[in-house]
């Protein structure tokens, strides 16, 4: 685990000392902008020393990091394209909102922001990146795309001026940007690889270089190759390492081209690496040296972050690992790893905007989830700032149900937990450890959040935690079956192991009614079940008890359940005597999944919330 940095003055001037140790690093665009040649250098700096950490928005995004594992990355990668093609106004409106995300997490909190775009085929509005709108391959000529005056050409520099209008607007935001193009670069299954001929892709890169760069004078770019975690074209059994090389080498547009070069590596045995938690993928590194020799070397894309036990004892020297989802089925990877003192993360980045950004703040006891017997609940944590204010930390209650909090944005979070949630002040010592007892909390069930404030107001949340107070959940353990599963996801035995982020799936291809039962082991008085959901819910469903006359018998239902988020729903009803209880669920949500429950917990009764009150 890491161990907080000592003092929030002694951290920053530790940071400005990382800084100053940072070797020049020449950029290939040789006006780049101040802030982005500091990031750079500050990159290069870590490298061999410790790697930076960073999620995707496709797999959540911060908030997910933050509500699982208390610290938030490094690095918030996203992606550049809309997606609605034509781009009429739902796609500028989609590319409008990453702008806005991206100036936030470089000046309000002094986060790294990359991005990619999962550019469309030029010349076809209705297409993707990967063919047609239902993916299938579809493919421009490329060596017609890289001659002025043909119709590719115009087709692709007009999409590119679509792109560089939204790149110009962080230029003069003075946002600096990992900028990943053509990622993927050799894998075959975007329409920019050219599988026969790969210099015309090397031709396209230095073609969106030239115009992004000398002709629009767009100078807040660092530029970031990288190659796919395999190459279709070379995947036979009979293919080698140095085949791959020889290959992939083809593709690579010139040193001159490329700041950093990566790699996916998403796991790929015939090449020597496995999955994210097994191995910190060698193999990959030593491939990608000599793809581009002398390059600082990175993570485009994995799965999770990789083992940092084994990068930490053998490295090797990856800059950067950016997790593409938010979970994986090892248990408390994503704790692990994001935690682990090999790996940078948003709190220990120097101030690279050179100005004041939020401070950080976590949640370290109690865990997500705990159920307490009495009223007394005691949190401790640590929070920090890197320009050195740190001024207090306030505790704040929100009661009622449980919420997705990972699902939610920092200032979605922020308007849940307004002044009137407020418990009181935390103890803050000067290394930056709080603590805080609350006493009194009713029974029900609780989101708690610490929130950080600095001298000049800036204010961050931490991880929110849940807790359930003087309610016994009957269910937790028991036995429990359901009328399917899916193999995609978690077993039954998720819906009742008291962990609110494990989670079980029903199998979408089965139909309609579903259901989900617990045995309670002997003949309980119940009067009430949580059921906490994600997105996939069940927007009808009914709980049910197995009765008298051996046939299940409604006793409280849900119609017409409608949350983004899912989130957690209470039913109460009159009490009754049982065995066993179910949840009859008998229509979606959503059309890509049927139904997901994180936690089916049954009491013998849950208060109605009522506002907490100040800590005493």
């Amino acid at each position: 685990m890491k161990w907080q940095s000592l003092a929030c003055l002694v951290a920053l001037c530790g940071s400005t000392a990382a800084l100053r140790e940072a070797r020049a690093v020449e950029p290939v665009d040789p006006k780049l902008i101040p802030e982005a040649r500091k990031l750079l250098d500050y990159a290069v700096s870590v490298q061999g020393k410790k790697i930076l950490t960073g999620i995707s928005r496709f797999g959540g995004g911060p908030p997910a990091v933050l509500h699982r594992t208390g610290r938030e990355p490094a690095i918030s990668g996203t992606d550049i394209y809309g997606f609605h093609r034509k781009f009429g106004e739902q796609y500028h409106k989609v590319v409008r909102g990453v702008v806005e995300h991206c100036k936030h997490w470089w000046h309000a909190k002094g986060g790294i922001v990359a991005l990619h775009c999962h550019w469309g085929v030029p010349g076809y509005p209705d297409s993707t990146a990967w063919g047609d709108k239902r993916r299938k391959p579809l493919r421009i000529d490329l060596a017609k795309a890289v001659t002025p005056g043909t119709e590719e050409n115009r087709s692709v520099i007009g999409d590119l001026k679509v792109t560089a209008d939204y790149l110009e607007q962080l230029a003069d935001a003075r946002v600096p940007i990992l900028w990943r193009p053509l990622h993927e670069i050799d894998g075959g299954w975007f329409w920019w690889t050219d599988k026969e001929t790969p210099e015309n892709t090397a031709k396209l890169w230095r073609l969106v270089f030239d115009y992004l760069v000398n002709e629009r004078g767009i100078h807040n770019l660092i530029w970031v190759y990288n190659a796919a975690h395999v190459a279709n074209a070379v995947r036979n059994k009979d293919a080698t390492f140095e085949d791959n090389v020889a290959y992939r080498k083809r593709f690579y547009p010139g040193a001159q081209y490329v700041d950093i070069a990566s790699i996916d590596t998403y796991a790929n045995p015939a090449l020597g690496w496995g999955k994210s938690w097994e191995d910190s993928r060698l193999r990959a590194f030593e491939l990608m040296q000599q793809v581009a020799p002398g390059k600082p070397l990175a993570i485009g894309e994995d799965q999770v972050l990789l083992n940092p036990d084994v990068a930490q004892e053998k490295g090797p020297a990856w800059v950067y690992c950016l997790a593409w989802f938010s979970d994986c089925k090892q248990p408390g990877w994503m704790r692990h790893s994001f935690n682990h003192e090999h790996m940078l993360t948003l709190d220990e980045l120097p101030a690279l905007a050179g100005h004041n950004v939020a401070p950080n703040a976590r949640i370290e006891a109690p865990a997500d989830g705990t159920a307490f017997g009495g009223p007394k609940v005691d949190l401790r944590g640590v929070a920090s700032d890197r320009n050195g204010n740190l001024e207090s930390v306030s505790i704040h209650a929100l009661s009622g149900t449980w919420r997705n909090w990972f699902l939610r944005s920092d200032g979605q979070v922020a308007k849940l937990f307004p002044e009137s949630t407020r418990l009181g002040e935390a103890q803050l010592e000067p290394d930056g450890r709080w603590t805080f007892a609350w006493p009194n909390a009713p029974d029900g069930f609780h989101n708690l959040v610490a929130i950080a404030r600095d001298a000049e107001g800036a204010v961050a949340g931490s991880n929110a935690i849940r807790v359930a107070v003087g309610i016994e959940n009957l269910a937790r353990g028991k036995t429990v079956t359901a009328s399917s599963t899916s193999k995609w996801g978690g077993g039954i035995e998720a819906a009742v192991d008291g962990n609110p982020w494990t989670m079980w799936w029903s199998d979408k291809a089965q139909p309609d009614p579903q259901w989900l039962a617990v045995d309670l082991g002997a003949e309980q008085t119940i009067g009430a079940v949580a059921v906490s959901w994600w997105k996939p819910y069940a927007r009808d469903y009914s709980v049910q008890v197995w009765d008298d006359l051996e046939d299940w018998m409604d006793v409280g239902a849900i119609k017409g359940k409608g949350n983004f988020y899912g989130d957690m729903d209470v039913v109460r009803f009159k009490p009754v005597k049982t065995r066993r209880v179910r949840l009859h669920f008998t229509k979606r949500a959503v059309t890509w999944q049927a139904y997901t429950v994180y936690e089916f917990a049954v009491f013998k009764a849950v208060p109605e919330p009522t506002a907490p009150k100040e800590a005493r």
